[in-house]
């Protein structure tokens, strides 16, 4: 039986409320791919393929028939995953939580196990960060894909022709603007010491505004060619016990798209939660995060992928 004294400080809704704080301001694909409550575990979502707007309803007239523009979509089905990471709370941790006569020992033991479930809310967010960033890369649309010339970071690289070319194929493809960039730390790196991006910026000084207007945003670019620049800060992983010391994913794509609810959502049919339980072999506290979610993109022509920007 767990002592009562370790109740309040050991509590699910307390652990529960130290992971939700740990979250805010992190997830920085969350502004992209937002999240939405799902009443199931499973369910379906239209996947809009085409608006034909060369098509539209024609001018009705007195008398004339009415048409309705055709619009094709796909309906497909989705099924959330639920994805764990668990952890436990030291003996010594215990110890310092029972000393109730002493401030310190009382205050030490509270760190603990702030920092154990802070590590593991970590692990959960690079796991999140990661699921959406494979759905806009999986899903993006084929024809709005743009292979870059040559890399970033080299002489003959052209970055500032390669991300128009990616804006203009959205414009083309789903007539509407592109808002947000996604790259990768080793691509931010290239973007800022490309020759072209700095003789943009000395002679111009638009082009870029330094700043942290939204979650995310680069502090080195802030926004580029009109786009906002987001930098994921993802991992990638084979096994579900993936390290978060584990390697950073070499992003050699980068992302150009129009965020926001339409884009597409995550949907978080159970959301962020911690469980404990007791270990009376090791005397300590089994604890376990959890949440269950899983990330849907809307419309796919709202994406372009270009390709190659870094080794």
């Amino acid at each position: 039986m767990m002592n009562y004294e370790l109740l309040a400080d050991l509590h699910p809704k307390k652990l529960t409320g130290i992971a939700i704080k740990k979250t805010q301001g992190k997830l920085v694909l969350a502004q992209v791919i937002p999240e939405r409550p799902s009443a199931e575990m499973s369910g379906y979502y239209k996947t809009y393929n085409d608006v034909y707007f060369g098509g539209m309803t024609p001018e009705v007239g007195e008398g004339v028939e009415n048409e309705y523009a055709n619009t094709s979509y796909a309906e497909t089905s989705y099924n959330c995953h639920e994805y764990r990471e668990g952890g436990r709370i030291t003996e010594r941790a215990i110890k310092f939580l029972l000393a109730k006569n002493s401030t310190r020992a009382v205050a030490n033991g509270r760190a603990l196990v702030e920092d154990e479930i802070q590590f593991l809310t970590e692990r959960l967010m690079l796991r999140e960060e990661n699921l959406r960033y494979n759905a806009l890369v999986n899903n993006a649309y084929s024809s709005n894909t743009v292979a870059a010339s040559n890399v970033w970071s080299g002489t003959t690289g052209t970055p500032i022709d390669d991300i128009r070319r990616a804006v203009r194929n959205i414009r083309d493809n789903w007539h509407v603007e592109a808002d947000t960039l996604i790259i990768g730390t080793a691509a931010e790196e290239a973007l800022m010491n490309h020759a072209d991006v700095k003789d943009l910026v000395k002679y111009t000084n638009t082009a870029m505004i330094t700043g942290n207007t939204i979650l995310g945003l680069s502090k080195a670019i802030g926004r580029f060619l009109g786009l906002d620049v987001l930098v994921s800060d993802v991992v990638t992983g084979s096994g579900i016990a993936s390290p978060v010391t584990e390697t950073k994913m070499v992003n050699t794509t980068a992302i150009v798209c129009k965020r926001g609810m339409d884009l597409g959502a995550m949907w978080v049919a159970e959301p962020l939660e911690v469980r404990r339980w007791q270990e009376m072999k090791s005397r300590s506290v089994e604890v376990q995060i959890f949440k269950t979610m899983v990330p849907v993109v809307f419309r796919t022509r709202q994406i372009a992928l270009i390709t190659s920007v870094v080794t």
